[in-house]
């Protein structure tokens, strides 16, 4: 019904601005654009902001996001002042305007879809979030290299997201773009980027080789806490992050909420 509803009013509108000239015609339409650009507001936890959604996809994050991983919340809402945030897979920002809102962190939110970082700018201007979040529009992986960025769609929100792998099909996709990925360790070392004091990993797939790409910010003690997408993953992969966790120092946290996730402190 809702998308017969905005259709009609899209002819409806195309209609009332057929007889304008052409440069009139097409400055009308995108100051209405402007005009009608969706956000809506939200409370989680007693924080309030606001969330700019300008597709379906994005919609489902003020609506669903928050309420599937309680956890995660938990997680967040034990950091502290003063942590530095890595929301690797940031999306929209749903979760880096939360910790930045509720706990005075501040947080590097990495998003590599160009879509969805397009609305996570939004969203840090309309929270006036711009000085305690750092947005980087960038793709990770276990070494510094040229990649191809498999899109899940062209929507904001959307997920699906992947890193192009030999073999695959990912350059015949309907949305691939041509970056460049970085191992974290390489980004943080080549631009004086603050320390992570936790991490929230979540990208869809290439969890293990991201955390291998990482392997000096593991060692390093000033990391205290990684969330990563977990039950997603075969067990092979499993096997891969847990070790990898372990051998930088991390023991698994009771997790149970439900979701995909797993949260990891370090004990060493």
């Amino acid at each position: 019904m809702s998308n017969i509803m905005a259709r009609f009013l899209a002819w409806l509108i195309v209609l009332l601005t057929a007889f304008f000239g052409r440069w009139r015609r097409l400055t009308i339409l995108a100051r209405l654009y402007s005009l009608l650009a969706p956000q809506t507001s939200i409370t989680v936890n007693g924080t309030a902001f606001s969330l700019f959604t300008p597709d379906r996809r994005s919609v489902y994050w003020p609506r669903h996001g928050f309420a599937s991983e309680p956890k995660t919340l938990t997680w967040i809402d034990g950091l502290a002042a003063g942590d530095v945030l890595y929301d690797i897979g940031a999306n929209i920002g749903a979760y880096a305007i939360y910790a930045a809102k509720r706990k005075g962190v501040r947080v590097v939110a990495l998003e590599p879809n160009p879509f969805s970082f397009h609305a996570l700018v939004r969203n840090l201007e309309l929270n006036r979030l711009m000085e305690m979040v750092t947005p980087l529009c960038l793709a990770l992986d276990d070494t510094t290299k040229p990649a191809a960025l498999v899109l899940g769609g062209s929507e904001s929100g959307t997920v699906g997201n992947r890193l192009s792998r030999d073999g695959d099909a990912g350059n015949a996709a309907p949305h691939t773009l041509n970056t460049l990925a970085y191992s974290l360790d390489d980004l943080i070392a080549g631009t004086g980027l603050p320390l992570p004091s936790h991490v929230k990993l979540d990208v869809d797939g290439i969890e293990p080789e991201i955390l291998l790409g990482a392997a000096a910010i593991l060692a390093d003690r000033r990391l205290k806490s990684v969330m990563v997408e977990f039950d997603s993953h075969e067990k092979a992969a499993q096997d891969g992050i847990h070790a990898v966790m372990i051998d930088g120092g991390f023991e698994p946290a009771e997790n149970g909420d439900g979701s995909a996730n797993r949260l990891y402190v370090r004990t060493a």
